[in-house]
């Protein structure tokens, strides 16, 4: 394992650790490493503090962001293959969409519906 693939996975360990001390929910998706898509287009969460963990395997570069009525766009750090983007915001209880923020990859289905209640 090289030495930036080493301290993404300790990075996303200790975001995990961190979330789950402080009460927050984290999920944790992929990115397809072929297709503009996610590994899940549905995700489910408890309102409060939510965190979204994307994992990039892919050639091109992605992120994680979310979106939805009564929050400001919370964008994750656009990422290339082997990194690690992140997305947090407190949510309430409704619908609200996660997506690839780079032009494009939204509108070439790279999104998902987050449930949260």
């Amino acid at each position: 394992m090289s030495r930036i693939a080493l301290v993404a996975v300790v990075l996303t360990a200790a975001v995990v650790l961190v979330a789950q001390a402080l009460g927050a929910t984290t999920l944790k998706i992929s990115a397809d490493k072929a297709a503009l898509k996610f590994n899940k287009t549905f995700l489910k969460a408890p309102a409060g503090k939510v965190t979204i963990v994307m994992a990039n395997p892919a050639v091109l570069p992605h992120n994680v962001a979310i979106k939805g009525k009564g929050i400001k766009t919370v964008l994750g750090k656009v990422v290339l293959k082997g990194g690690t983007s992140t997305a947090t915001a407190t949510l309430k209880k409704g619908t609200y969409t996660f997506f690839c923020s780079v032009p494009g990859h939204e509108a070439a289905g790279m999104k998902g519906t987050l449930k949260v209640g």
